[in-house]
């Protein structure tokens, strides 16, 4: 007995437009969706942006490393506790071989001899007042066990020091293009009474997040938190990078940025730096110490920190 025969089914040409036009609309509504949550390219590098800058290295040449007075020497004075509590160990695990290691050692915090734990250097580079944007790089590194205390001060920018920068000599190795640029207010008049001094300051927490501390912050003073997944990692070494952009005197369109490993903690492109074009950046505060209740303090316990070369980008 033969089976009957099944009715083929046929779509009509209005049925298959209709269908495509039901599936071209599907495809437009999941591009929209895909664009509306993917999350925005984070800002490269800026060490990957900047051609120019200068190295605040640990070493002389043929790669011999330097004495804790000798690094002094480059300083101009403008150091504390660098010969009591650091030495330059060799370090394959950053750049150029040579780390920095500081010794934060406990001491009473009424203590007034602050070199008694950690270091306070300030390097003045000529370059470095003639930019318009800087970008900080260097690495950290914290033994297993680290007590961090209730925080500490990490090396950042600053725009007043406190010192005469043509003073100072220029003592610094070229990364990787020279910056040779005239320094500026070359008469060494002072800057204007009424310019407020800005500081950037990078600090580690008593949980050993990271946050910024910068003053001021165009209508607050203090902290700046930033991801908080931003944090030292004992027994592993930590990048850091920074970048400011100095703003357009008189508006609010400076730039603040920084990285962990490579990825961006906390980015603004708002701050009002400064007022008057006089102003710029002056050094870097290359600080390592203990904080309590906000100022110096010796450390919880004996313990050590090292510090990769200061890599400092300009343009």
């Amino acid at each position: 007995m033969a089976l009957p025969r099944t009715k083929q089914f046929e779509l009509s040409r209005t049925h298959l437009f209709n269908i495509g036009g039901v599936a071209m609309i599907a495809l437009s509504v999941a591009l929209a969706l895909q664009n509306t949550f993917a999350s925005e390219p984070e800002t490269a590098l800026c060490e990957t942006r900047y051609a120019n800058g200068v190295l605040f290295g640990y070493t002389k040449q043929k790669g011999v490393a330097m004495a804790p007075e000798e690094l002094q020497s480059r300083l101009g004075g403008l150091d504390r506790g660098l010969v009591k509590n650091t030495r330059i160990v060799k370090d394959d695990g950053v750049p150029y071989g040579f780390a920095l290691e500081v010794q934060l050692k406990r001491a009473a915090a009424e203590e007034d001899d602050q070199s008694r734990s950690g270091i306070g250097l300030t390097w003045v580079p000529r370059q470095l007042a003639s930019a318009t944007a800087a970008c900080l790089s260097y690495s950290v590194w914290t033994p297993e066990g680290f007590k961090p205390g209730e925080g500490g001060v990490l090396p950042g920018l600053v725009s007043d020091s406190g010192v005469e920068v043509l003073n100072v000599p220029v003592e610094v190795s070229v990364l990787p293009i020279r910056v040779d640029q005239p320094a500026n207010n070359p008469d060494g008049d002072a800057p204007p009474a009424q310019l407020t001094p800005f500081s950037l300051r990078p600090q580690w927490r008593a949980d050993g997040s990271l946050i910024i501390w910068q003053t001021p912050n165009i209508g607050q003073r203090g902290l700046v938190l930033v991801d908080p997944k931003a944090a030292l990692k004992p027994g592993r070494w930590v990048r850091i990078e920074q970048e400011v952009v100095l703003n357009t005197p008189g508006q609010s369109d400076g730039t603040l940025r920084m990285w962990v490993d490579g990825k961006i903690v906390y980015e603004q492109s708002t701050i009002g730096y400064r007022s008057d074009e006089v102003q710029s950046f002056q050094a870097v505060i290359g600080d390592i110490y203990n904080l309590r209740h906000g100022v110096w303090s010796g450390a919880p316990a004996h313990t050590r920190i090292k510090l990769s070369p200061l890599e400092l980008r300009l343009r």
